[in-house]
Order: structure tokens, then C-alpha cells, then sequence
């Protein structure tokens, strides 16, 4: 495999195919990344400058490069190292500088975020440019009310808008073409028994899955939130409860703060005051988006057989429904593939890593 790096502008700064190790993280509501080592030599440390873009030559998603380190392994040889971020990263330049309160379907609310911040911002100087905004035929989900955060980083508005929905994004790269696309879409439906797409199982029965994990954990776990609106002078806040239906140790109770959104606010110098209920439903909204974040976790890391009847981007890809088994656990599960790990190594057959479902989150995501 051939990785080809360019300039922010798409032009070609040349290939690189003496390499030690490539791990493309491929993620379906979050920002994929990457990590590339290579040999230590004038001309890799040329192109692998940072604000670079690399990919693979027959992909079509790239990676910028935020991290440039030199070292010497413990064999005596100097090596590169360069990590870095999917292109869905420059998202994360921007926050959502206009707050957007609309009742609308979540696709169109990603749209807007990536619309109204990066692609058609007022401001020609927050414009980015050579990227394009794919359509969203044939994604269906139903409106909800929405308002965002005040000056929320827009790729975590994105990724919170994503994971609520349930649905996957990409930045798409057309070297050729010199541009790329934001594109919204949802995976397939290939779980044992689904009556329209040929199931994919994946099992050490079937020989397709060389090692797995399965995890189920409630640590994180929070069934029931309180939503707290904004605090006006005089005027009672406006608390809501979402997923009221748990009860005893069946209940796991968490308290969201959503000031932020206002049930009044001035929109072309005139005063609006959203109705009570409709703002009612914005911080049930809210509310069940932050208990996203606290779900059980529930699902298998496996290393998959590249060798099998299973054939990755053909019968399966990321943000698919697949089904998982395996019989001397006693374990069936419906779950999405999450994310991708892509493991390439010089002179070595690629490996492909799949989570099904969701790992713990890291410390940092919690914090964040």
C-alpha cells in the first residue's frame, strides 16, 4: 500500500512506501485518527510536516498530521512518528458562533452546524475552503427540538447530534477533484433475520473472528435525567424530567444544567419567546443527549479473519448493524460496528480490528 501525502490545497508533495506501521482508526460519530511510522530520512521528515494530509491511495478519507516526533527505538534506529486527525477535525476549528434553535429532523441540524460554521459562514474569514456538503436522501429520522449550546466546538456538536441520532459522518476526499465532501449517512441493517440484506454473523464458529472480548458494563450507567432551563430574575426555572419510567435500584439519576438554553432570545433585532412547550421539549432534548453519554455499555472488540467469507467494505463496513455470537459465552447480541482499526505493517498481511458496540470511554471523553 501506497500513502500519499499532500499541502492543505490538495497538491501533491509525493508518496511514501517504505513504512513501518500505519493505524487508521476509522469511527462512525466521531472524528477517526491516525498513526504512521516510518524510517528516519530527510525526505520523510519533508513531507510529513505538520498540516499535511495523508492517505492511503486507494482511500477516500484522509487525515491531517497534528504530531511530528523523531526518537530512536530501542534497536538504534531513528524513526517518524506522526499521528493525527480524520478531516472531519477541521469541523472542530470553529464554534457554533450563531446559536441554532429549530425544530428539525437531526440531519438537517448536522448539515446546518457544518453549513452555517465552515462551509457558508457569514464571516468570509471562518470559510474553509474546497469543502462541499453531501445530501441526505435516504437517511430518515424524526424532528426533534433542538438548541444548540452558546459558542459549543461544532465538531462536538456534531458528534453529540451524530451519536443521539444514532447515525455516522465522514469527510470525503476527491484528490483529483481537489475538494472534499461532508457526508451524513446511516448504516445498514445486516443483523441475523433483518429480511432485506444478507445477515452478517460474525462468530469463531464461522472461522471469521481470530480473538474477542466481550464487555457489559453499568458503571457508567445513568437511566433518568433532570433538566434544569435557563435562571431568569423573578421567574421560576423550568425543570423537566426525561425517562421518568425507572424505579428503584433500577434508577440511576443524573442532573443536566441547559441555562444556555434561553426561552427568549433576539433574532434580527426582535425579542422571541419560545413557547413553553416547545422550550419544554428542547431541554427534554438536551436531556437525552447527555444520557447518551451514560448508557450501558454493551458489546465485543474482536481481531477480524481477513481471510474469511466475510469481506470488509463489501459485505460489511462501518456504521453497519451485524450480529455477534458466541455460543460457549451464551452470548448473542445485535450490535453497530463503531469503529474500524486498520493495522498496516511492512511485509505483513493488514489486519482489521473491529469494536461492535461501544468500549468504555476514555477519562478525557468523560471530562470533555
Amino acid at each position: 500500500m501506497v500513502i500519499s501525502v499532500y499541502d492543505r490545497t490538495m497538491i501533491l508533495q509525493g508518496d511514501i512506501d517504505k513504512y513501518t506501521t500505519l493505524m487508521w482508526y476509522r469511527r462512525y460519530w466521531q472524528c477517526g485518527e491516525f498513526k504512521l511510522l516510518v524510517p528516519f530520512t530527510r525526505r520523510h521528515a519533508i513531507l510529513l510536516q505538520k498540516g499535511n494530509i495523508i492517505m492511503k491511495r486507494s482511500g477516500n478519507e484522509a487525515g491531517v498530521i497534528r504530531y511530528f516526533y523523531i526518537r530512536k527505538n530501542t534497536q538504534g534506529k531513528t524513526v517518524i512518528e506522526v499521528q493525527g486527525k480524520f478531516l472531519p477535525r477541521w469541523i472542530g476549528k470553529r464554534v457554533v458562533l450563531n446559536q441554532i434553535i429549530t425544530t428539525a429532523a437531526p440531519p438537517v441540524i448536522m448539515r446546518r452546524i457544518v453549513t452555517e460554521n465552515v462551509t457558508s459562514p457569514a464571516n468570509v474569514n471562518r470559510r474553509i475552503n474546497n469543502i462541499l456538503i453531501g445530501g441526505i436522501t435516504g437517511i430518515s429520522r424524526p424532528a426533534i427540538e433542538y438548541q444548540s449550546e452558546e459558542y459549543q466546538n461544532a465538531l462536538i456538536a456534531l458528534e453529540t447530534a451524530a451519536k443521539a441520532a444514532s447515525l455516522g459522518f465522514a469527510v470525503y476526499t476527491d484528490a483529483r477533484a481537489l475538494n472534499h465532501t461532508f457526508q451524513i449517512y446511516d448504516g445498514l441493517n445486516l443483523t441475523d433475520g433483518n429480511g432485506v440484506y444478507p445477515p452478517c454473523i460474525f462468530s469463531q464458529r464461522f472461522d471469521n473472528i481470530l480473538e474477542q472480548d466481550y464487555l457489559n458494563s453499568v458503571e457508567n450507567l445513568r437511566t433518568t435525567a433532570y433538566v434544569g432551563g435557563e435562571i431568569r430574575e423573578n421567574v421560576p426555572r423550568q425543570i423537566v424530567e426525561v425517562n421518568p419510567q425507572p424505579s428503584g435500584l433500577d434508577r440511576d439519576e443524573i442532573w443536566v444544567s441547559a441555562q444556555d438554553i434561553k426561552q427568549t432570545y433576539r433574532e434580527n433585532q426582535q425579542e422571541i419567546t419560545i413557547p413553553l412547550a416547545q422550550y419544554l421539549n428542547m431541554l427534554r432534548q438536551r436531556g437525552a443527549e447527555e444520557l447518551e453519554n451514560y448508557t450501558e455499555v454493551l458489546g465485543f472488540t474482536s481481531k477480524v479473519n481477513t481471510n474469511s467469507k466475510l469481506v470488509y467494505k463489501k459485505d460489511y463496513n462501518l456504521g453497519d448493524r451485524v450480529t455477534c455470537v458466541n455460543k460457549d459465552w451464551g452470548v448473542k447480541i445485535n450490535v453497530r460496528i463503531t469503529e474500524i482499526a486498520e493495522i498496516y505493517q511492512r511485509n505483513a498481511k493488514a489486519e482489521i480490528e473491529v469494536t461492535f458496540g461501544e468500549s468504555l470511554p476514555a477519562l478525557f471523553d468523560v471530562i470533555k
